[in-house]
């Protein structure tokens, strides 16, 4: 018996603590929770592609660090934008992920909107943005059955393919991010993953402390790969043994160009001696006085194309499509059903590819190529072997340099949102304005 009371107050006690903690975020509103809370509380559960956005919410979102701020509505079909769909009108539909649904602007400044009205075939189109955040192939095709059902005279379906579906870059893999379609694949093989994800978004989306609970520890495992890859990267500077555990597995890029993994375990690549040296002894550097020249960009400004940066390294050439690995199955799959459901439904599916990977930018405009241009060739000409016209703008993006109406000089890096990835009110624009432009052009005669 005393030890049900014991039991009993302890509970007492957790519940108000939980209570506590939960009225006292609600009251503190902190920025970087609030901003979470408010991507929370704007998206829903949806039993075949998990994550949807819940229908009639508006709310405007302020990033915690400032990269971006907007309103932020949905209309009643569950779609990005205050827009209902204007029955018998013909319709455009953008399809992807958090790039299309339009992170880091407010609901009249994403790409998507921006298409509203385009002429093509004759006819004015009513473009509705169908995205989503972390959508891979398999959520960008659920969404598109789902939604395209509960629309009429859908006539095109611009489907934005992300390198996050099927690839990842080196930096992230190596802390322990996967590509979208990779966890798809093991979701799909869990029986219980629908149901335990419900359970959660759920439980999160009630409850503040839980949502944080979750946030911390999402941040804690990000935290601990970080630290085991710099571990792993001090040990081999100063030349002991790689850990096979810890360092990311290279790819065999061989002239056979098989894919095959060649292991990196006992390899040192260095010496004790250079690392030390390295680390504890460092030459003053000495003024160079040798010099009086002003960098030509210093005082021109920004010259186009801009150079490349120093911590950007560009190939002379694109490797041979042979000697890249095939797409994943599941990613396979779901492109092929996109296809199929085009040709059931009678719209004409479009896929498009914006580079959203400044490297690769860098590179084109400069003549070269950024391997993280690979995914582009491999979803490209899946869909071309299947007679399905890829929209590409790497030639666009020579106008992403110059100068405003105002005389104001802009970059590259304008328009993306700083270490974000998704783009600013500018980057929308330039999407619109090159998509308007090549739409046109081809009169989707594709």
């Amino acid at each position: 018996m005393d030890f049900a009371k014991k039991s009993f107050f302890g509970l007492v006690f957790l519940i108000l603590i939980f209570l506590g903690t939960e009225a006292g975020l609600v009251l503190l509103r902190s920025p970087s929770l609030q901003y979470y809370r408010d991507l929370k509380l704007i998206h829903s559960f949806h039993p075949e592609y998990y994550v949807a956005l819940e229908p009639g919410q508006s709310r405007y979102v302020s990033h915690f660090a400032g990269k971006w701020e907007g309103q932020f509505s949905i209309n009643s079909l569950g779609l990005r934008g205050k827009e209902e769909p204007v029955p018998g009108k013909p319709k455009l539909l953008c399809l992807g992920d958090s790039l299309v649904m339009g992170f880091g602007v407010g609901d009249s400044d994403t790409f998507c909107q921006l298409l509203d009205g385009i002429q093509l075939k004759g006819e004015a189109r009513q473009a509705l943005n169908l995205g989503v955040d972390a959508y891979g192939s398999r959520g960008s095709y659920y969404r598109l059955k789902d939604i395209s059902a509960k629309l009429d005279n859908v006539k095109e379906v611009l489907f934005f393919i992300s390198p996050n579906d099927f690839d990842m870059p080196e930096v992230l893999a190596k802390k322990g991010i996967l590509p979208d379609d990779q966890t798809d694949a093991i979701r799909e093989k869990d029986p219980n993953y629908a149901r335990n994800f419900k359970l959660q978004f759920i439980l999160t989306r009630i409850s503040y402390t839980l949502q944080a609970l979750k946030l911390a520890y999402e941040q804690i495992q990000v935290t601990f790969a970080v630290t085991k890859l710099s571990v792993c990267k001090e040990l081999d500077s100063a030349g002991f043994y790689r850990c096979s555990m810890l360092s990311a597995p290279e790819e065999n890029t061989s002239a056979a160009g098989n894919g095959s993994v060649q292991s990196n375990v006992n390899r040192p690549s260095g010496n004790l001696v250079s690392y030390f040296e390295s680390s504890f002894f460092r030459p003053i550097k000495k003024p160079n006085c040798d010099s009086d020249i002003t960098p030509t960009s210093a005082v021109f400004g920004s010259i186009c194309p801009e150079p490349v940066p120093a911590h950007v390294t560009c190939v002379d050439s694109a490797p041979s499509f042979e000697s890249l690995p095939v797409l994943p199955e599941l990613t396979q799959e779901y492109y092929q059903k996109m296809i199929d459901l085009a040709k059931e439904r009678g719209f004409k599916l479009v896929p498009v590819i914006l580079p959203i990977q400044i490297e690769e930018i860098y590179c084109y405009n400069n003549g070269k190529y950024h391997p993280l241009e690979n995914y582009a060739t491999r979803a490209s000409a899946f869909f071309e072997k299947r007679g399905v016209k890829v929209l590409r703008f790497k030639k666009e993006t020579g106008s992403m340099c110059g100068f405003d109406q105002n005389g104001k000089k802009f970059g590259i890096l304008d328009h993306y949102i700083p270490e974000d990835g998704h783009f600013t009110k500018r980057g929308n624009i330039w999407a619109a304005e090159s998509l308007k432009a090549k739409l046109k052009e081809t009169d989707l005669a594709l």
